[in-house]
């Protein structure tokens, strides 16, 4: 049995709980897949058609965003959840071609995907369960997938000392306001510590992340917004 088979994502409920409440409890959710989005645009996708990977696709949001800036792509998405891929198929089902693959990070580590190369491969609130020597060598087989000039971009969960416990702070705030302004549940303040207190999530500093990119090969790593916790940082394939 793999870490994922023993995790909550093999849950339909923990799994359906998270798409219903996201929107709720991830600061400026929107805000984050419109910025990606534009990343995919403005360095991938033009001039032809590209090939996408929307890794821990969860329901395939990150995929729909990235889709609606240029439909000329071939979209692969993967998560080691059934439950979420069904969500992801529902999501996109307007969307031709799209493949959907039941695959966990082990097996991109293990080596037994082996997919053409892609031109662009976008992650969202995913990596984070792996901890930091997992995430270097998952960071080496992706850039292994992309294309020469291909770009990888992560939208996660990252620490940054000595201004950790105050970013938790924010991100309960965050959701404070935000149910106070929709009428969200304001039991969801308790999330960001629920969240960290639970093992299979694994919060790591945001400049050990840029460094583990840079070994693997990618340059021009940045981070290219931050809100607290919450950053969207990548690099690009030399070629």
């Amino acid at each position: 049995m793999s870490e994922f088979d023993r995790s909550n994502w093999v849950q339909p409920d923990y799994s359906r709980g998270y798409r219903e409440g996201a929107d709720h409890f991830i600061p400026e959710r929107r805000l984050l897949l419109r910025i990606a989005a534009s990343c995919y645009k403005y360095h991938v996708g033009t001039g032809g058609r590209k090939r996408v990977l929307d890794l821990g696709c969860g329901d395939g949001v990150l995929a729909e965003s990235l889709f609606r800036q240029n439909a000329e792509m071939d979209l692969t998405l993967a998560d080691g959840s059934a439950e979420m891929l069904a969500a992801a198929r529902k999501r996109l089902a307007d969307i031709p071609g799209a493949e959907f693959l039941q695959a966990n990070f082990a097996d991109f580590l293990s080596g037994s995907f082996h997919p053409r190369p892609f031109d662009f491969i976008g992650s969202s609130f995913a990596i984070h369960h792996l901890e930091m020597p997992e995430k270097r060598r998952l960071f080496a087989a992706l850039a292994g997938l992309l294309n020469p000039g291909g770009y990888f971009l992560n939208i996660d969960v990252t620490t940054a000392e000595p201004y950790t416990q105050w970013y938790f702070r924010l991100w309960q705030e965050w959701i404070l306001d935000h149910a106070q302004a929709t009428g969200a549940d304001p039991t969801l303040v308790d999330v960001p510590f629920s969240a960290r207190d639970k093992d299979e999530n694994h919060y790591d500093q945001l400049e050990e992340q840029l460094d583990a990119l840079k070994d693997a090969g990618l340059v021009d790593v940045a981070c290219h917004f931050r809100f607290g916790l919450f950053a969207i940082y990548g690099g690009r394939k030399t070629g």
